[in-house]
């Protein structure tokens, strides 16, 4: 046989077998179902407890409709049951958001009309529970619920104004931090910096036209320290999350717009030394390489022609993209922001599963978002920026506004995974360059001749190391005829990189010799 005949024949089926061989890198190693009740409506939550396992919450009562019974579940890395424990939770009281911390996890209730507010707190190690209650203020709307230390931190709006309240479960006290219960302020965030003790309250004001970014720093006994101040007369701080190298040294990282609008024009990094922040390097959507790789080629061609017109004749660029931006990921070498691009859809109803790490249990918007794509960021750990990449997100809607793509590292890659309709899409970057581009992989039952027949909600949280977990809702059958029956499922997934780049390895082994 002719051996460029024999060479081509070879480098057909490489193409074939490759694809499945090398490139389908993520694998489901342990599944645990759980039934779902026919006699009552449950509401069923994960946590990642890294290494030490996965907790389990299930809401709801088979026998009664007044105290709801939660029940709580310990499992390990291999999805083995550790302990169990349930609390019948007083038919007064509803939830109004979950906190979740190192060693504990906290629950936050509130008895409505009144200023009765409890807490439940759990112990991962061995399932005790213990309530805490106390008296907050009565029709605080809560946005944000975090524990530090013996300290609850409930912050919210009162009056339409902005309060943080700080609550012992030590002497059941509670106090409202000063200097934030200010007209046209607006809360953006409470950063807890555990090491040292410190509360920084983050919030966004509007002051005579202008919008003006400030941290105000408190001790763990509720005393203001310092208050740092930012504002740019041409664009506007939306968020910011602090990296602190020391007491008095810090740098501030988010997005940022032009003329106090809540559209992201780009993303700032700024260095903050003894209060005083340094002029912010803002690096505009335009001037990272990969934003706009969620279009089409032919679209984003023409944006990014658009673009050079309007430079080259001195005119801004104006985006209207919304951000959604993760908590960041800080390695030794470096700091990655992840934000996810969407925008409200129609409206919808509230789900039964939530996927959120900290989250609300009363849905604050009756309207779906939908998700375009994400974005990945590395500034390195002196602030400066680095690189960036993109994962495109094809028809993704979500009931409430969470974190629906999931970022990974394992090795020196970055694995980005979201869930849709019981599949898992999966692409994996090395800082700016894409090494294996959007992949599917099915979500398979425990019990082999068994199929899918219908995914309700599926959700993605990163584990530990190289492991992801995924679960939701599905029924589950072992023919599409029959009802099948419905569970709660976690599947424990594995991204293996061993094998990322042995494909164009191969491809240059099979090259004939001349």
């Amino acid at each position: 046989m002719n051996k460029y005949l024999s060479f081509h024949i070879y480098a057909i089926l490489l193409l074939l077998i490759l694809p499945g061989s090398v490139f389908a890198q993520l694998e489901q190693s342990d599944r645990l179902e759980i039934p779902a009740s026919a006699f009552s409506t449950e509401q069923f939550e994960v946590f990642s407890l890294g290494e030490s396992g996965v907790l389990t919450v299930i809401r709801g009562d088979q026998f009664s409709n007044r105290n709801e019974q939660w029940q709580f579940a310990k499992y390990d890395s291999t999805l083995k049951a550790v302990w169990r424990n349930a609390y019948k939770l007083d038919f007064r009281y509803i939830p109004v958001m979950a906190y979740q911390a190192e060693h504990f996890g906290y629950w936050l209730f509130a008895e409505p009309d009144t200023d009765h507010f409890l807490f439940l707190q759990l112990n991962y190690s061995d399932g005790t529970i213990d309530i805490h209650k106390g008296n907050l203020l009565a029709g605080v709307d809560v946005q944000q619920f975090k524990v530090i230390g013996s300290k609850a931190l409930i912050s919210g709006y009162y009056h339409s104004r902005p309060v943080v309240l700080v609550h012992s479960f030590f002497d059941q006290t509670t106090r409202v931090l000063p200097g934030l219960y200010e007209k046209n302020t607006e809360l953006n965030n409470v950063d807890i910096n555990e090491q040292d003790g410190y509360i920084n309250v983050i919030t966004y004001a509007f002051r005579k036209k202008n919008c003006i970014f400030e941290i105000k720093t408190y001790n763990y006994e509720g005393k203001l320290l310092k208050k740092t101040s930012l504002s740019d007369p041409r664009n506007s701080i939306i968020s910011g999350q602090i990296v602190p190298l020391n007491p008095d040294d810090s740098y501030l990282i988010g997005n940022y717009s032009v003329g106090c609008t809540q559209y992201s024009q780009g993303l700032y990094v700024t260095h903050i030394t003894d209060n005083e922040p340094d002029k912010p390097e803002f690096i505009e959507f335009s001037e990272l390489q990969n934003f706009f790789n969620f279009m089409k080629p032919k679209r984003r061609q023409r944006m990014m022609e658009r673009i050079g017109k309007r430079k080259s004749m001195g005119k801004e660029n104006r985006f209207r993209y919304r951000l959604l931006i993760h908590e960041l990921i800080q390695t030794e070498n470096e700091i990655v922001l992840v934000a996810e691009v969407y925008y409200p859809n129609q409206k919808t109803s509230t789900p039964v599963i939530s996927g959120v790490g900290s989250r609300p249990y009363i849905s604050r918007a009756l309207e779906g978002y939908k998700y375009t794509h994400a974005i990945v960021c590395g500034f390195d750990r002196n602030g400066k920026f680095k690189w960036d990449n993109c994962i495109p997100i094809k028809d993704l809607t979500s009931f409430d506004l969470q974190e629906m793509v999931q970022v990974t590292r394992v090795d020196d890659y970055f694995v980005l995974a979201y869930p849709q309709e019981g599949e898992i899409h999966t692409e994996v970057i090395s800082r700016d360059k894409v090494v294996v581009e959007g992949e599917k992989f099915k979500i398979a039952p425990k019990t082999e001749g068994e199929k899918v027949l219908n995914n309700e909600d599926g959700y993605l949280s990163p584990w530990y190391g190289q492991y992801f977990l995924a679960y939701g809702m599905q029924r589950i059958g072992s023919s599409s005829v029959g009802q099948g029956r419905e569970v709660f499922y976690i599947n424990k997934l594995n991204y293996k990189t061993t094998d990322i780049g042995k494909a164009n390895d191969t491809e240059e082994a099979a090259r004939p010799r001349e």
